[in-house]
């Protein structure tokens, strides 16, 4: 029994809303405030701040953008002092490397939640290299480091074997993303007709989500399909070119872009078929969103999202870089409703039964309940944690 709380330092490197924040602010809003109390530090301002401040969680900002900044360390141990916090808990590589070792100075538990390992696909050769040791000292001195997929599991014991690994699946709130069937002017506003059907890139315009394969596939698929059209919602730095090639396919009437919307469960509700034609991921929380919605959805066969959807299942899965890929299952799904309705209820399926948001909240608590009670002082005793048969949670 704890004679206090458990007080957790959750550490991220911006205070906007990504994947990432999305995973924090849903776990630490749900987590047991009788036996945990959550602190946050962001490294920038931001909505995810503001709401976390708004459900009554001590968040602190120290304002940097960059990775390895010794200038703010003193401030990190003074929080760690000041809140006698027991565990830090890492979110992603950045808030790794300006918290890690203050924790280290102050003896405090260390876990890191692995967003995406950060020596992806599209770096240089040195960035890469620069990426994969500070991914190993961050897994090498945290007590122990979580991912969201199976596969991440897997890159990190090739990359990293040093780490202490723990798999929690990434999840989301599937009692708020539930299809409904009210009313929604959403369609009216954002000019499609009743008669149109809608298909949806709703993600950051960035290099890893590939925006552009999706608008390369809309000229094959409005060939075949007068019906079809396009909602792309995000910023990112890939935004303008990915307007230009619309321009230049002469598809900027079928698109409608949008920035980042607050109302991403109204947009999916109007959304016929949702694809994602990302480069790499965890498991991507917004093709789970999707999925919840009972939305037929097109995504890469690639690591991450292959342990949510299952071809022909409960969605469709092509290559990447391939927009005709992307065209000829859309055009199907186009065509046939009844499949489109068979996947999204196998896909909510899936959701409801793998990636709800309360098994991630109950397995965190478990790992900040089983460090702080056992009181693991080596990674010989961690290693013995993470493979525990008591652990239901532990990666195979």
């Amino acid at each position: 029994m704890h004679e206090r709380k458990i007080k957790i330092l959750h550490t991220i490197r911006q205070g906007g809303f990504g994947g990432g924040e999305t995973y924090l602010y849903n776990l630490v809003t749900r987590l047991d405030k009788d036996i945990i109390e959550p602190v946050v530090l962001s490294f920038t301002e931001g909505e995810m701040v503001e709401k976390l401040r708004q459900a009554g969680i001590k968040t602190y900002v120290i304002p940097t953008l960059k990775p390895f900044n010794f200038v703010i360390y003193p401030q990190v141990i003074q929080i760690l002092e000041q809140e006698k916090i027991d565990v830090l808990h890492i979110h992603g590589t950045r808030a790794g490397t300006n918290t890690l070792i203050p924790a280290l100075l102050k003896g405090a538990k260390v876990i890191y939640t692995v967003h995406g390992w950060s020596f992806h696909t599209g770096n240089s050769t040195l960035a890469t290299h620069l990426r994969i040791l500070s991914e190993r000292f961050l897994t090498r001195f945290a007590t122990l480091t979580i991912c969201g997929s199976a596969a991440d599991i897997q890159q990190g014991k090739q990359y990293c074997p040093e780490g202490h690994y723990q798999l929690i699946k990434n999840s989301i709130d599937t009692h708020f993303f539930t299809p409904h069937t009210s009313h929604t002017s959403h369609r009216h506003e954002l000019g499609f007709a009743e008669t149109d059907l809608v298909i949806s890139f709703i993600a950051r315009f960035t290099f890893q989500k590939d925006p552009l394969s999706f608008i390369k596939a809309i000229p094959a698929i409005c060939r075949e399909v007068s019906a079809a059209k396009f909602l792309m919602v995000g910023e990112g730095e890939l935004k303008e070119t990915c307007i230009q090639l619309a321009s230049e396919l002469n598809i900027a009437d079928k698109i409608v872009f949008l920035p980042f919307r607050k109302d991403v469960k109204e947009l999916l509700q109007i959304t016929d078929i949702f694809v994602l034609p990302s480069l790499w991921e965890v498991i991507p929380l917004g093709l789970l969103e999707a999925m919840a919605m009972e939305k037929a959805c097109i995504a890469t066969h690639i690591p991450g999202t292959t342990e949510a959807i299952t071809d022909h299942q409960n969605g469709m899965l092509v290559d990447v870089h391939q927009p005709d890929h992307v065209a000829r299952k859309v055009i199907m799904l186009a065509f046939n409703p009844i499949l489109r309705k068979k996947l999204g209820k196998n896909a909510r399926h899936t959701v409801l039964t793998q990636f709800g948001i309360q098994e991630l909240v109950k397995a965190n608590e478990h790992v900040y309940t089983m460090l702080t009670e056992h009181a693991v002082t080596s990674h010989l005793a961690t290693a013995d944690l993470a493979t525990s048969p008591d652990n239901p949670f532990v990666a195979s």
